[in-house]
């Protein structure tokens, strides 16, 4: 197949990952692939590096009615006829739009992935732009779907994200490379600094487990339009001298943890569980989303049930204090990674192409 995938930018983020890892699957299996998003982004690099065909739109905006999205069309509508595309595979709502105009126009099939929860409102139902089949993330996001944007359920297929094992195999950086000793205990929080994200009840539930715990420290990485919020909430909560921000790659940033925390408030997959899954990192997230379809609470990982620091502290103070439990499930934590790898998922992505073609 010739898959033509698009999306509004490359910048550090899940679609951004979503994109590279499916377009470096597809290529392993033998089809043309291209990526078509906005120029400048931070892992455009990153398709060169996989050897990835690429080509720049200027689509990186938030509006359907934008001018860059008729620009964009223009542009793909005569690289489709070129290059004979079979497929086009969109991943946000603007690039919802430009495959729906770029099928309406080439005749093309689209194919729509959800990655999270949208805001309910007419225009999104009356809009919606799903494709003639639509991919969601996880069971979650598939009845949010189905249920909130009235999406025909028979045009929904699951498809779960894939992580590329080899890029999380093994620990290449350590806690000292970052300042730390070797005793320190180090609880991790990655991703974009918003409410949703929960870093605001992260905090909250480490102030409470630094009574205890002298040698434990908090550290973030992630950027967001809360993070000087945030970094004031930690100066009032007195735990400035514990808590440590970074900006690294997650399978570097992922290296120095002891524990991962995912406390979302809503989360339509959640790449970094897998991730600290490859890892043998234990993970705890709060009971929504995706997150308690991947994490099964005392097997693989564990879940908190109410949304407070202190249900948070305690889950944390547990796998302080039990080694066996960590080892039992770090050890079913990297068997059920399985499922969640980069081949499962572009195999599954194939199969719905295939039923449009």
């Amino acid at each position: 197949m010739r898959i033509l995938l698009i999306c509004t930018h490359l910048n550090a983020g899940g679609i951004s990952r979503y994109v590279l890892t499916l377009a470096k699957g597809l290529k392993k299996n033998g089809h043309s692939v291209w990526v078509s998003c906005a120029p400048g982004g931070e892992w455009l690099a990153k398709l060169t590096e996989e050897n990835i065909s690429y080509k720049t739109i200027p689509i990186k905006t938030k509006s359907i009615f934008s001018i860059k999205v008729l620009v964009s069309f223009l542009a793909l509508v005569k690289f489709i006829k070129k290059e004979k595309i079979d497929i086009i595979h969109s991943n946000s709502r603007v690039t919802q739009f430009l495959g729906f105009l770029l099928y309406k126009f080439t005749k093309v099939p689209y194919i729509s992935t959800f990655h999270g929860f949208y805001r309910k409102s007419r225009a999104r139902k009356q809009l919606k732009f799903e494709g003639l089949r639509t991919i969601a993330v996880s069971n979650n996001v598939k009845n949010h779907l189905s249920q909130d944007l009235n999406i025909r359920e028979d045009k929904i297929r699951v498809v779960y994200n894939g992580v590329s094992r080899e890029e999380f195999d093994g620990r290449k950086k350590t806690k000292t490379d970052y300042g730390f000793t070797k005793s320190d205990f180090i609880v991790g929080i990655l991703g974009r600094i918003s409410e949703e994200k929960g870093h605001f009840l992260a905090v909250e539930a480490f102030k409470l487990l630094s009574y205890n715990h002298d040698n434990t420290y908090l550290v973030m990485s992630g950027k967001g339009k809360l993070e000087e919020e945030l970094k004031t909430l930690i100066k009032l909560t007195d735990i400035e001298n514990k808590t440590r921000f970074f900006d690294m790659e997650a399978k570097d940033f992922l290296d120095i943890l002891d524990i991962l925390i995912v406390p979302s408030k809503k989360e339509g997959f959640g790449y970094v569980i897998i991730e600290a899954f490859l890892k043998g990192i234990p993970v705890i997230g709060f009971n929504t989303g995706a997150i308690s379809e991947i994490i099964k609470n005392g097997e693989n990982g564990l879940l908190f049930y109410k949304y407070e620091g202190f249900y948070l502290k305690e889950a944390m103070e547990k796998l302080m204090q039990d080694k066996s439990l960590c080892e039992k499930i770090t050890k079913k934590a990297k068997e059920d990674a399985q499922i969640f790898s980069m081949e499962n998922m572009t195999l599954n992505t194939e199969k719905v192409y295939k039923e449009v073609l």
